[in-house]
C-alpha cells in the first residue's frame, strides 16, 4: 500500500473524532452559558417587608430630627446675630445634636454636609470664604471669643438647614441606607470624634459622640424586627455593644450634657481645658468597644441580604 495513503486514513479518522468532541463541548458550553443567562436574568428576591418598614420608619424619625434641628439652629443663629456671645456658646452644641443623629441620611441631600459640617482641614485656612457652617462659627465663638463677623455665617447656616428640610422630603431612604447609616455613625465616632478633631475649639465632642450613638441605636431599633428574624445572635451582640459604650460614657455626663473633651497630650489644645477630663484608660476602652460594635454593625446589611 502507498505509504501516504496508509497514513492519511487514520489521520482523517482521528480528525473526525476530534471534530465531534469539539462540537459536543461547544454545545455543552452554549447550554451552560444559556443556563447561566437564564439564572442571572431571574427576578431578584423581594425585599423583606420588615426591612422596608424599617426604612419608612427611619425616614420619619429623620424628618422629626430635621424639624428639631431647624428650631435649635434658629436659637443658635439668633444668639450670634444678637451678638450675645454667652448665649451663642451655650446654644452651639445643642444645635448640632439632631444633625449628628441622622448625619448619613442628611448627607443624601447633595452637598449639604460640606456646607454645614466641614472642618477647617478641608479648606485653605480659617478665613477661606468657602469655610462655612457650624465649625466656622465655632472658631469665632470659642477660639476668638467673639460673635463679630458671625452674622453672615449664621444666615448661611439657617439657609442651608432650610434646604436640607426642603429637599429631604423627596429623598428615597432604603433599608440599605438604614443599615449602612447605623454603621457609619459609629465609624464617625471611632475614626473622628474620639480624636477630638470634630469640636476642637469648643471641646464639646462628647455631645456629638452621644448624638451619633443615639442615631445608630435608633436605626437598629427600626431594623430590630427584621434582625430578630434573620440573625438574633447578631442583634444581641449589637445591643450589648451599645449598652457597654453607654456604661463607659456614663461617668462623663454632667447634668443634661457632658464634660469637655480634654485629653492627655491633646492634639487640639484649648484654653477651655484646665485639666484632663477623659483619661487614657477610658479612651482606650471606648476605642475597643467602638471597634467591636463597628464590626458587628458592618454585618447587618449582609444578615438582612440588602444590596
Amino acid at each position: 500500500m502507498n505509504r501516504f495513503i496508509a497514513w492519511s486514513v487514520p489521520v482523517i479518522a482521528v480528525s473526525l473524532i476530534l471534530a465531534g468532541c469539539s462540537s459536543n463541548k461547544s454545545s455543552e458550553e452554549t447550554s451552560s452559558a444559556s443556563a447561566t443567562t437564564t439564572s442571572s436574568s431571574a427576578a431578584p428576591a423581594a425585599p423583606d417587608p420588615l426591612a422596608v418598614q424599617a426604612a419608612a420608619d427611619y425616614k420619619t424619625y429623620a424628618i422629626g430630627q430635621i424639624d428639631e434641628l431647624v428650631a435649635k439652629v434658629k436659637v443658635f443663629t439668633d444668639a450670634v446675630r444678637a451678638n450675645n456671645l454667652q448665649a451663642a456658646q451655650a446654644a452651639y452644641e445643642p444645635s448640632r445634636v439632631p444633625w449628628e443623629r441622622i448625619e448619613p441620611l442628611a448627607g443624601l441631600v447633595e452637598d449639604i454636609d460640606g456646607k454645614v459640617d466641614s472642618r477647617v482641614d478641608d479648606f485653605e485656612n480659617v478665613d477661606d470664604p468657602e469655610f462655612t457652617g457650624w465649625h466656622r462659627l465655632e472658631y469665632l465663638l470659642f477660639e476668638k471669643n467673639t460673635t463679630e463677623g458671625g452674622a453672615p455665617f449664621a444666615d448661611q447656616l439657617d439657609k442651608d438647614i432650610a434646604t436640607l428640610k426642603g429637599e429631604f422630603a423627596t429623598v428615597e431612604v432604603t433599608p440599605l441606607d438604614v443599615a449602612n447609616g447605623a454603621a457609619e455613625l459609629i465609624e464617625e465616632v471611632s475614626e473622628g470624634k474620639i480624636t477630638g478633631e470634630e469640636d476642637r475649639y469648643s471641646k464639646t465632642d462628647l455631645w456629638d459622640f452621644d448624638g451619633n450613638l443615639q442615631g445608630s441605636q435608633a436605626a437598629i431599633e427600626k431594623l430590630k424586627p427584621a434582625l430578630e428574624k434573620s440573625d438574633p445572635e447578631l442583634l444581641g451582640k449589637i445591643e450589648t455593644g451599645f449598652a457597654d459604650i453607654n456604661a463607659t460614657l456614663q461617668p462623663l455626663r454632667r447634668g443634661d450634657g457632658w464634660v469637655l473633651y480634654c485629653t492627655e497630650n491633646d492634639p487640639y489644645p484649648s484654653p477651655r481645658c484646665t485639666g484632663v477630663t477623659v483619661d487614657p484608660p477610658t479612651i482606650d476602652k471606648l476605642k475597643s468597644q467602638l471597634a467591636g460594635l463597628s464590626e458587628n454593625l458592618s454585618q447587618v446589611a449582609g444578615a438582612l441580604k440588602l444590596s
